[in-house]
């Protein structure tokens, strides 16, 4: 019996080590992969950028703000490092992750919209996490996307199942394979046009636009401003153009968001640049559905966008 024992938990204590030891290669492998969400997460958990403008926002602000255009026009570094899915909750994560290698930006362009500052999409591409499980910021929000105890204290258990991750891991680690990011600065290119009939259907079936909005996550927004104001950061929000047919059919408390912006704009001295009447609203074909612009749209907002910012005179500064 003793001898059995023995034999029992050296065969555990090898199972561990195997497991401690893949776990270790796949998320290694993955902190050097591009894999779409992760190519954004990697930079800011590890590269030294110091931009001078940083983009922050939902997958609006992703696919939107191009910082080919903003660095071209402004003679400026930028990057976007939006997180799609999510509101200021996780880009405040996000944020904070970035400024632990990098100096503060001389400015910081807050996408602000009818959804921003709603609870988001949780657990949403909550594979960025896998490489980060035991980041110290990051474990302030594994609750809220989904993880559990074990997915944080089992080697390997939050790679189960998920066969595509754990072989791009085990590839990059072991120098098999490495994929080619697909962003530029934190941008994602889209050239899908849209026509509109999602939309119609959608308010033929509403009548109206929800309008999302929580109390916790505008006071993670409004703090995101006081602490950028206090470093010496310009905070611009940035209402970036939607289709002209959301903007016309928005449910009534969208009032009550617009008043929290300009309330915290009144507060900090913080502008907002509004587009949701540049020309382009009114044609679906700058967009990928209703609320994001494909490059063809984020070219010409950027483009604008640029030449705004510079009438500001933020980066003389």
């Amino acid at each position: 019996m003793y001898k059995f024992l023995i034999r029992v938990g050296v065969s555990i204590i090898c199972v561990l080590v195997i497991f401690v030891g893949l776990d270790y290669m796949i998320s290694l492998g993955l902190q050097h992969t591009p894999k779409n969400h992760l190519e954004t997460m990697n930079v800011v958990m590890h590269d030294v950028c110091n931009n001078d403008i940083l983009i922050l926002g939902n997958s609006r602000g992703a696919c939107g703000y191009n910082p080919y255009y903003l660095d071209s026009i402004l003679g400026c570094n930028s990057r976007n490092i939006s997180v799609s899915g999510q509101t200021y909750r996780i880009s405040d994560i996000r944020y904070k992750l970035y400024r632990r290698n990098n100096n503060a930006p001389k400015v910081l362009l807050l996408n602000i919209d009818h959804i921003e500052l709603g609870p988001g999409t949780l657990g949403f591409e909550r594979e960025q996490y896998y490489p980060y499980i035991k980041d110290s910021i990051v474990q302030t929000i594994l609750d809220i996307n989904h993880f559990s105890w074990l997915d944080t204290h089992v080697p390997l258990y939050r790679y189960r199942g998920n066969y595509k991750y754990i072989g791009l891991g085990l590839s990059e680690f072991l120098g098999i394979y490495h994929l080619h990011g697909k962003q530029y600065k934190g941008w994602t290119k889209n050239p899908i046009e849209w026509h509109g009939e999602t939309l119609d259907k959608t308010l033929e079936e509403k009548g109206s636009i929800d309008v999302l909005y929580n109390d916790t996550i505008a006071s993670i927004f409004e703090e995101i401003v006081a602490n950028a104001t206090e470093e010496g950061v310009k905070c611009i929000m940035v209402f970036s153009p939607i289709y002209h047919k959301v903007t016309e059919n928005l449910s009534p408390s969208f009032d009550t968001i617009m008043d929290f912006y300009k309330t915290v704009s009144q507060r900090y001295d913080v502008p907002i640049l509004d587009y949701r009447e540049m020309p382009i609203c009114m044609d679906t074909s700058y967009f990928i559905d209703a609320i994001h612009l494909n490059y063809h749209g984020a070219e010409l907002f950027t483009k604008q966008l640029a030449y705004d910012i510079d009438s500001l005179a933020v980066l003389n500064r």
